[in-house]
């Protein structure tokens, strides 16, 4: 596809720089006092915090919030412009008869043409309006971020910039700055980053790599790889709802195959489907169906399909550039804001009414129990944690916040400089809630730690790829745990090494565990990385003493029609193929963290109690260099494999009474408390009435957190995001 400029690129990158709050000599002046990359440290980086920061600026709980916010949006607006890329099946029928009309009345090319054209619409439309719009945008979201970072590395190493973030010659101050950094900092940073094309946006589509050179090959690249990568996901989807749709299992009924399989061989313009541009073998693997894969090809190369992929790449772009302007707008107000209570404080030369600084409180963790009501105990079973910060509200269970706590002081002992920190509630509400951003449990789910035991303890791995804080395996016995996770900028200070495309594998060697996000793409491009390693390590037989074991062991579904899956059994470094089937085996939950120990339904301490049973089959890949396959014997994989995947008979009985008696036991529950409550009541009566004390401003009841309107301005108030009049809040207050 051509690159093509939307809106006017230079126009867009104005306006984005205006609205981020750039334009003047001023603000310019400014941003370059806290962006000075002419510095060189006089200090060796520690490793981890260099591959975790290379590409995007730490966050905080503020600028968290307001991406949070602007993602909803984004994808609130992304699934309906989905929708509408296609007419509604009423207005399709409606337009239906005047087409036929207009197509008898042409000349027999331009007839013909339209009779297929028709013919495609009336399956495509069908299809397309059954698709899920979420779960393509959640697996191109990760196949979109590994492009952009793609392009961010190319560009910081051949103009040799390094990330205006980590360019502090003093070591202490470097860990403080990246540890708790404010607005006005990120603000700085993302500008003059976006500006030269050396930032990261970890979670926000971004409609280009840099706005000082819009002509440059990197973003012209960018913006013909985001449409490759949209077009592959959308078939992928396509090919998955269109054979839903034929067994039946869909909500439109589409014509029969062998109806639209005749009609469509019956034109002649179908009988040149293999010289059509656009048109390749692969867009249909895995569908074995000849009648099938005869109408999805016909479908792939029409103008119908290539113009609705058209209409929703322009559409993507145009959303992508909104989205980010409002982002470094809100950015701007919210750094506005404390800069100009910071200076008032100045003035006044004391702190706020009520004798504390709100711009700097921390996000406040309170204990509760199933019923969410704060309790001061800290040993109940299925005890939870509640973080609070802004108004927003994050859950997360005892257990797993302890994990973290015991990472983060891990982290901080392994970084010269770094104290134990007190920012912990800052950086636990900054990672809670860029995951609650992420689509997809399913994205996020993990190998049982069983499985990943029989893999440390028959090669010696010690290190998963794609992994997060919340469900990485956590060595006691073996050392540290090591892991590459989605964001490295608020999951370095848990122990992530960064992402998995930035990790030195040759360097470290030995056997890695990879279960990556299950968007074919984004397999795809895993594997070239993989690929790259084993080739510079594959040496003769003579040669293999010198050169590090490198081993891969890769769980993705059995998707025979996902480029990801082909490119990994077609690998000429694959020397075992196991296949899982998918009754006999489950995935850790993704949302674990957020489950109390009850509802997780588990043991204590043997990692199966939040899982999910898999949905699919399930591949697993060995891929070995030479030094790999002398080194380590693939016999028994495949018996290891399942009995470690495999749920005991007695886990699987506990599994199966408690959902049947989870509904009783609730009733149970209401009962008992029935119960007590009209005791209690009893009791009351009996007893002398005490005199009523007066409620005092203090005593008043406590509202939701977020209950309507009113809390969400208080929410977008705190932020500096609220333009309303000052006038009018006092008299609120006084009412």
């Amino acid at each position: 596809m051509e690159s093509r400029h939307i809106r006017g690129d230079d126009d867009m990158f104005a306006l984005l720089e205006e609205m981020g709050g750039g334009g003047g000599d001023d603000a310019s002046s400014s941003r370059d006092s806290l962006v000075e990359n002419n510095i060189i440290n006089n200090f060796t980086m520690p490793r981890t915090l260099k591959q975790a920061f290379q590409l995007s600026p730490p966050s905080s709980p503020e600028v968290e919030i307001i991406r949070h916010r602007n993602h909803e949006k984004f994808k609130s607006d992304f699934y309906d412009l989905f929708r509408n890329c296609v007419p509604s099946s009423a207005a399709a029928a409606a337009a239906a008869p005047s087409k036929l009309t207009q197509a008898s009345t042409t000349k027999l090319q331009e007839s013909l043409n339209a009779e297929r054209n028709q013919c495609i619409r009336s399956v495509l439309h069908p299809v397309w309006r059954q698709m899920p719009a979420h779960s393509i945008w959640e697996r191109l979201q990760f196949s979109l971020k590994t492009l952009e970072a793609g392009s961010v590395r190319h560009n910081q190493q051949t103009k040799g910039q390094q990330p205006p973030w980590c360019c502090i010659d003093n070591e202490e101050q470097l860990i403080n700055q990246l540890l708790s950094p404010s607005v006005r900092q990120i603000h700085a940073w993302t500008l003059h980053g976006k500006k030269r094309g050396i930032v990261w946006e970890p979670l926000l589509p971004v409609p280009a790599i840099s706005s000082q050179d819009l002509n440059d090959q990197t973003n012209q690249g960018y913006r013909q790889g985001t449409f490759s990568l949209m077009e592959e996901e959308v078939k992928f989807q396509f090919i998955r709802s269109f054979k839903k749709c034929i067994g039946g299992g869909g909500r439109e009924a589409l014509p029969s195959v062998d109806k639209v399989y005749s009609t469509l061989k019956s034109l002649p313009e179908t009988n040149k489907i293999s010289e059509v541009d656009g048109v390749k073998k692969d867009d249909v693997t895995g569908v074995n169906n000849e009648k099938q894969a005869f109408i999805l090809q016909n479908i792939f190369s029409s103008q119908p399909f290539k113009k609705i992929l058209q209409k929703l790449h322009k559409k993507l772009m145009y959303l992508a550039e909104e989205t980010y302007a409002h982002f470094l707008s809100d950015l701007k107000k919210c750094s506005d804001r404390k800069a100009a209570e910071e200076q008032q404080q100045m003035n006044k030369g004391r702190k706020r009414k009520g004798g504390k600084d709100k711009s700097s409180n921390a996000p406040k963790i309170a204990f509760i129990d199933e019923h969410d009501d704060e309790i001061s105990r800290k040993n109940d079973a299925d005890r939870q944690a509640r973080v609070t910060f802004g108004g927003l509200s994050m859950k997360i269970n005892i257990d797993h916040m302890q994990k973290l706590e015991r990472l983060h002081k891990r982290c901080l002992s392994n970084i010269p400089g770094a104290e134990e920190s007190s920012s912990f509630s800052r950086l636990l509400f900054t990672l809670l809630l860029r995951y609650d951003a992420l689509e997809g449990a399913g994205l996020q789910s993990a190998i049982p730690h069983s499985v990943f035991q029989f893999l440390n303890n028959k090669f010696g791995c010690k290190f998963e790829s794609f992994a997060s804080p919340f469900n990485c395996y956590e060595m006691k016995q073996c050392g540290d745990s090591e892991f590459g996770s989605a964001f490295g900028d608020t999951d370095v200070w848990f122990g992530s090494e960064g992402s998995f495309f930035g990790v030195d594998f040759l360097s470290k060697g030995g056997c890695f565990q990879a279960n990556p996000p299950f968007a074919s793409e984004f397999m795809e491009r895993m594997y070239q990385r993989m690929y790259h390693y084993l080739s510079m390590t594959n040496g003769d037989d003579d040669t293999t003493e010198e050169i590090p074991p490198i081993q891969f062991v890769i769980f993705v579904p059995a998707w025979e029609e996902s480029v990801g899956w082909q490119s990994l059994v077609s690998s000429p470094y694959l020397s075992k193929h196991c296949l899982i089937d998918q009754k006999k085996h489950y995935y850790a939950e993704g949302t674990q963290h957020r489950r109390s120990r009850r509802e997780s339904n588990g043991k204590d301490g043997d990692g199966k109690g939040s899982y999910r049973v898999a949905s699919f089959d399930t591949s697993v890949f060995f891929l070995q260099n030479a030094a790999a396959k002398k080194k380590w014997s693939l016999d028994e994989v495949q018996d290891g494999l399942e009995k470690a995947f495999a749920l005991t008979d007695e886990e699987e009985e506990k599994r199966i009474s408690v959902k049947s008696t989870k509904p009783s036991q609730r009733s149970d529950q209401r009962q008992a408390k029935q119960a007590t409550t009209q005791h209690k009541r009893k009791v009351t009566h009996l007893q002398p009435e005490k005199k009523k004390r007066k409620k005092g401003p203090a005593a008043k009841r406590k509202t939701p957190l977020i209950s309507g309107g009113e809390d969400e301005m208080n929410i977008f108030n705190s932020l500096g995001l609220y333009d309303g009049d000052g006038n009018q809040r006092k008299k609120s207050k006084k009412a």
